[in-house]
């Protein structure tokens, strides 16, 4: 995401950005060249710097089984970048000059077979088929998708330019280095699997407690309850403590299996009860 609030047009008004080629233009009308802070439909036009999203894309792990997808892609270059990494993807843009550009330009790259461009309002696009969203977008904005975040498939990463989403703490934070200005922290979250709830762990019921991919919780067996520590997910890969008993494993939608070390060895099987 390459746009930011109207309110604070005047604050990216100082951040000095190349200047960007323009979509070719009809018989004697100046051709279209983008402005930082040219005001949008939700938001104004401000391009992440080319090095902090290769930097982004290094953290996703960008491959070719990837599918991008960028909400306010404005020039397009998220979406060209991850092109020419080989992977597909559509940039969500409501400027139809901006999507004549981006379109443009990624025939000159060599990618247009795999970078796409639409038409649609960044809020009500469907992403279900991202596994890897490249965003830059304000607290506010990132909190009202971050439903449509969570109900990704689990393993899917989020990479954000600066800005992070309301109470969800990045997986990992990361700085560029080269021609960013203001502009260089990177963001990676990784969609956790959805465990909240009561499980059957054996003879006990292992209650979860999730906020996104931290766990709390407890073991209950025989009247006695245990808390449990240190308990994280990364996607599908869950990670928890009991006593001294490390419980390493995978979600499967209503299963989770792995192995038990520390205080006793072997595999564990969990069945979701509510």
């Amino acid at each position: 995401m390459f746009r930011r609030a109207i309110q604070l047009v005047v604050a990216f008004s100082v951040v000095s950005l190349a200047a960007i080629g323009g979509a070719p233009a009809e018989k004697g009308k100046k051709p279209f060249e983008p402005v930082p802070g040219m005001p949008g439909k939700d938001s104004v036009w401000v391009p992440t710097p080319y090095v902090t999203l290769e930097k982004m894309f290094d953290l996703a792990k960008l491959t070719p089984k990837d599918f991008v997808i960028d909400l306010g892609s404005g020039d397009g270059r998220a979406i060209i970048a991850a092109g020419k990494r080989g992977a597909p993807g559509v940039g969500v843009e409501w400027n139809d000059d901006l999507i004549a550009l981006s379109n443009k330009t990624a025939a000159q790259a060599g990618v247009s077979h795999l970078a796409k461009f639409v038409k649609h309002d960044m809020f009500t696009y469907d992403i279900s088929k991202a596994t890897v969203m490249a965003l830059f977008m304000l607290p506010d904005q990132l909190g009202k998708l971050t439903p449509k975040f969570l109900a990704l498939r689990p393993g899917s990463r989020i990479v954000m330019n600066g800005f992070t989403i309301p109470n969800w703490t990045p997986d990992v934070t990361e700085k560029a280095t080269g021609d960013c200005g203001s502009w260089c922290t990177a963001h990676l979250y990784i969609v956790p699997a959805q465990v909240g709830g009561i499980w059957r762990l054996g003879d006990a019921d292992l209650s979860l407690t999730q906020s996104f991919q931290m766990l709390t919780g407890s073991l209950a067996r025989g009247g006695k309850s245990t808390p449990i520590a240190d308990g994280r997910l990364n996607g599908e890969e869950i990670t928890f403590t009991i006593g001294t008993a490390k419980y390493t494993g995978r979600v499967a939608g209503n299963t989770m299996s792995g192995e038990v070390s520390g205080g006793g060895s072997g595999p564990w099987t969990a069945t979701r009860r509510k």
